[in-house]
Formats: structure tokens, sequence, C-alpha cells
């Protein structure tokens, strides 16, 4: 009896001091991964698993070492091990939502992403993640309806308000996605990307006054970088200095021949100095190349409009909104299109696309500058041609040209 009980308190003793290694060693993994060394926690927590199969936090933190160390599949592998080991946790769930977003499984992540939301809603991460698959996913509607609490909860997070700014804009509401820029712009004035787009939807919405400071700081950072060069040449060219405008979209064209946007601007500048055959050149160049990008139909559908080729404007805006099905940005521009040809029926069945992608409906007041959002029902339509009354300052708004483009 003495000699079993002996035994018996050995191996307690024993598997105390194993539990204790593993403790420690996965502490120093953690600290690898704080540190931003996936590669040595990898090391510590595979060797963990070699001894203890079933070791759910090593699991955990292997599978996160693996998302860090860009390895999705393994992730996925063991993170959903741990998941038959341990409760529903929401880091678990974040994480193996970011390596399935990594390997295209993309419903796959959004539903542990919103498991992850679900369990707690007062982590930021899992939020600008969710957005980044619904982007993926083209559900640009879902990206505003998902994200539009999380932006006041976590005003300070930048893929949050980066992925809302990005859903704005393919549905087309350029105004609010510059304000979104703004702000990221405010709150990291060094991120690139915020200074970038700021100055190309200020350019968009024809406001070169405000977007040139920001052309500048773009280009300050990056001078010879691709989309500085293009919003400089865009500057230039709303500005009137076309012979400035050509020279930069000629050095796009020095570093990737193949830019539609430049060939389309270039179309236009050529045409400005009475070079219709470089002009035209340029324009065959720019329609050979477009594929499924929506963003190289929509430099492509800026060039007819400039030209004044309505029928090729609206045959390129139809092929923009094929390549880019559930984005209200083309669908808007035809609304407009089809109203200014006088074609009423097809303008008020673009704008209904609109709405549907959209959700809403954006109404703007010509004199005070007051916005209105109408949330949109499908089977309560939204009639396009009855006036409105401004809620800020009362005044008249005629219909449909009170429905924002921008």
């Amino acid at each position: 009896m003495l000699q079993n009980g002996h035994h018996y308190v050995s191996a307690r003793i024993d598997e105390t001091a194993e539990t204790q290694v593993i403790d420690e060693s996965i502490q120093r993994a953690v600290v690898a991964l704080e540190e931003g060394r996936p590669n040595d926690a990898i090391e510590i927590l595979e060797s963990i698993i070699d001894e203890v199969y079933d070791e759910a936090e090593a699991l955990v933190y292997l599978g996160i070492a693996y998302v860090q160390d860009e390895q999705a599949e393994k992730a996925v592998e063991v993170l959903e091990r741990a998941q038959d080991l341990v409760e529903e946790h929401s880091v678990l769930s974040m994480f193996l939502g970011r390596a399935l977003m990594i390997l295209g499984r993309l419903d796959s992540a959004e539903e542990e992403l919103r498991r992850s939301i679900q369990l707690d809603p007062t982590h930021a991460e899992p939020w600008g993640d969710l957005g980044k698959v619904l982007y993926q996913k083209r559900e640009y509607g879902e990206i505003i309806q998902t994200l539009e609490g999380a932006i006041e909860e976590f005003p300070n997070n930048l893929d949050i308000r980066a992925m809302y700014a990005l859903g704005l804009y393919k549905l087309g509401d350029y105004t609010r996605a510059a304000e979104q820029w703004g702000s990221l712009h405010r709150l990291e004035p060094r991120l690139m990307s915020a200074v970038s787009n700021y100055a190309f939807l200020m350019l968009t919405l024809g406001r070169t006054y405000e977007a040139a400071p920001f052309v500048g700081h773009a280009h300050t950072m990056a001078p010879t970088d691709y989309r500085s060069l293009i919003l400089l040449g865009e500057l230039r060219f709303q500005s009137g200095e076309h012979e400035g405008a050509r020279e930069c979209f000629c050095q796009v064209l020095e570093q990737d021949k193949d830019s539609v946007e430049a060939l389309s601007r270039l179309a236009v500048l050529f045409l400005y100095v009475q070079d219709e055959r470089a002009s035209e050149e340029h324009l065959r160049r720019a329609e050979s190349l477009v594929s499924n990008d929506p963003e190289m139909w929509r430099g492509l559908c800026h060039a007819y409009s400039m030209l004044d080729r309505s029928d090729d404007f609206i045959d390129c805006l139809i092929k923009w909104a094929q390549a880019d099905p559930t984005s209200a940005s083309p669908w808007v521009a035809l609304a407009k299109q089809y109203d200014r040809v006088g074609l009423l029926e097809h303008s008020r069945n673009a704008w209904r696309v609109a709405f549907q992608l959209r959700n809403y409906v954006k109404i703007l007041c010509g004199r005070c500058g007051y916005e209105q959002h109408l949330p949109y029902s499908k089977s309560d339509g939204f009639d396009i041609y009855v006036d409105r009354i401004c809620p800020e300052c009362e005044t008249l708004i005629r219909m449909p040209s009170g429905l924002a483009a921008v």
C-alpha cells in the first residue's frame, strides 16, 4: 500500500511539473507573438502539441502564430481542433475567420467573424475583418449596414473606417466616402491610402481647391508613385494646366503602358489641342485593354462623358455595371445620363437598382445642402418624380434632380 501510494504521489508531482513546463513554454510563445516573432512561437508550440496532442491553449496560440506567419491552411486545421476542445471564444473565432478569409472561404469566414462579434462585440478587430470579407464578397450595402454602429463604437479604428469608406465609394456615395478618408487622415496623417483616396474623391467631386494640398502631400510622400502621378495629372487637368497634365499622364504610361486611366485622360487632352488622330489612338488603346476590372470601366466611362459621346458613355456604364454588379456607382451615373437624354423610364429603373443596392435613398437640398438618407424598401418603392420638402429649411426639392448623384 505504501509503495503504491508513493507511486501515486510521484505521478502527481510529475504531472504538476509537466503542466508548469507547458505553461512556461506557452508564455514564452505568447511573448514571441507579441514581439512579432511567429516563427519562434510556432517552434515552441509545435513541440508542445507533439507531446500533448489536445493541449487546447497551445493549439489556440499555434493557430494565431500560423495566421501571423501566413500559413492559413495550418491555422484553420489547428484552430478547428481547438474549437472542439474549448468553449466558444471570440479571439479563436476571429483568427479562424481571418485564416478562412485568406484561403478565400468567405462564407465560412463571415460566419466565424460574426460569431466572434456576437461573443464579444466590444472587440474592434473582427468588425474590420468582417468588412474586408464583405468587400471581397462584393456585398457593399451590407458593409454599410454592418459597420454603421461599429464606426460610432470604435471611431479611432483604421480598418473599420477604411472598409466603411470603401463600401460607400462602391455605392457611389462619394461625399460620405470622402468624409471617412478625411477622418482617417486626421487619425493617421502619414497613411498614404487616406491621403490619396481623399484627394481622389475631392477631384471626383470637382473640388480642386480642397484636393490640391492633399495631392501635393501625396506627391511629396511618393513623387514617382503611380497614384501620385495620376492625382497630380488630374489636378492639373481640372485646373486647366493641360500641358502639365499630359506630362503627368505620359509619365504614368512609362510606368504602366496599359493604364486605361491615363490613356483615357490623354484621349481627352489630345482632342483639346485638336490632335484628333492621337486622341483616337489613345482611346482605342484604352478600349482594347478594359477587362472585368471595374475601375478600368470607370476611367473609360469618364472619357466618353468628356468627349460628349453619349451612346458610348451609356454603353460603357452598362458594361461597368456588369463588371461590378453590386456596385451602385454605375447605376447612379446611368440614371443621371438617361435623364439627360430624355429616357425617363430607363432613368427610373436605373435609380431603382441603385436604391436597392444602397438600401437607402439620398436626397440633397440645393438651397441649404442638407442630406436626407431615407431607408429604401423594395416592396414600398420610391417615386423619383414626386417633389419633396427639405426638413431643414422647408424648401421644395424638385425631383429627380434632388436625388444626390454623389
